[in-house]
């Protein structure tokens, strides 16, 4: 009987111990209190003084040349095909370099024969001035000044003999075309065994990375443009992709229809970027009723995303005092602003410190609460 009453209470006490458990597990855990972050913003009103125009052109080397032989000859071997990179140094082409061996061997020969006569002579000088010396009546006076005369024309003749050797080996030595520079072989002209006169291009090399966009401005704008006016270049085959650029080079005189040169520096290609593509430089004039305007925002409001065309600001939303991420459309830029064409408006409040550590719909409070309306 006292068995079974212990049974029972030891029951009744592991009931009680489950219970108590099962009520302090179902409490509600106390969450973190998210710390609200102070941001600062501007108001935007400021609107871009200009208007965007496009102008198709190209892609161009920034430093390009032709490379040709600085003799006549024949071409022994190629060693660059096109698209080959090569370093500063490196031997290109190679013309048959018997006929220019041959020269420094005769211009060699001729120097020695120079040089003999030359000691020669001098002895022959040096000679009839002992005898003057010795006894004047034993020689003329014609006869030393033939013999220095004869002696100085020999001294000139070894002058003379030495330069042809140096240009002899000179002309040896070109015999191998060898790059100005590090670079890439744009296009190939010659082929081996062809004959090429000296200056004939044999390669059509560049510097690779530095790339710019060579375009025509027409005559009623060329005015507005001037080095250092920043831009954007687009690639038909890379529209998502906006590379920066910055105008290098202005014509002084227009070409045909009346349209001036113009190139603008491409500042940050990539390996993507080619000579030969179509491009599209973006420029930045004065604002008339035909443009296309923007507000101007500053660089640091941009959220980078996953595409490198993917631009984004956070747009503070004065209701619920937290953040939206807005995906904008950009124009050009105006110093250290960027032109925004799409996205915000007149009176929208926008993040421009601190913008990759906010996510979209955070709260967060204004340093400055007159933005907050």
């Amino acid at each position: 009987m006292k068995r079974a009453r212990n049974e029972v209470m030891h029951k009744l006490i592991y009931l009680f111990l489950v219970t108590l458990l099962i009520s302090a597990c179902g409490g509600e855990v106390a969450e973190p209190v998210e710390r609200v972050r102070a941001v600062k913003t501007i108001l935007v009103a400021d609107r871009a003084s200009g208007q965007m125009r496009k102008f198709p052109g190209t892609v161009e080397p920034v430093d390009y040349s032709s490379l040709s032989f600085e003799v006549s000859g024949l071409v022994q071997e190629i060693r660059a095909n096109l698209g080959d990179r090569f370093e500063k140094g490196q031997v290109l082409a190679v013309l048959d370099k018997q006929s220019f061996e041959l020269n420094v061997e005769s211009a060699r020969a001729s120097l020695s024969r120079a040089q003999a006569q030359f000691e020669e002579k001098g002895t022959a000088y040096d000679r009839e001035q002992r005898i003057q010396a010795q006894d004047a009546g034993a020689t003329t006076q014609r006869a030393v000044d033939q013999a220095r005369a004869a002696f100085e024309s020999n001294r000139q003749n070894v002058s003379f003999s030495r330069a042809q050797l140096g240009l002899a080996r000179r002309d040896l030595e070109n015999t191998e075309l060898r790059a100005p520079f590090d670079g890439v072989v744009s296009a190939r002209h010659v082929e081996a065994f062809e004959e090429v006169r000296r200056g004939k291009p044999v390669f059509d090399v560049f510097i690779e990375g530095a790339m710019e966009a060579a375009v025509s401005i027409p005559e009623n704008m060329i005015g507005d443009v001037y080095i250092g006016l920043k831009g954007e270049v687009r690639l038909p085959n890379r529209a998502d992709v906006v590379y920066q650029a910055v105008v290098s080079e202005v014509g002084s005189a227009a070409t045909s229809a009346n349209a001036f040169p113009v190139k603008a520096t491409i500042t940050d290609a990539d390996e993507e970027v080619r000579p030969g593509m179509t491009a599209e430089l973006t420029l930045l004039f004065a604002l008339d009723e035909e443009g296309q305007s923007g507000y101007l925002v500053p660089v640091q409001a941009l959220a980078p995303g996953l595409a490198r065309d993917d631009r984004h600001v956070f747009v503070y939303d004065t209701e619920t005092s937290t953040v939206r991420k807005t995906a904008v459309q950009g124009g050009g830029l105006v110093g250290n602003q960027v032109i925004i064409t799409a996205g915000i408006g007149p009176g929208d409040v926008i993040v421009v410190a601190g913008v990759p550590f906010l996510r979209d719909g955070q709260q967060v409070k204004l340093l400055n609460p007159s933005h907050g309306g």
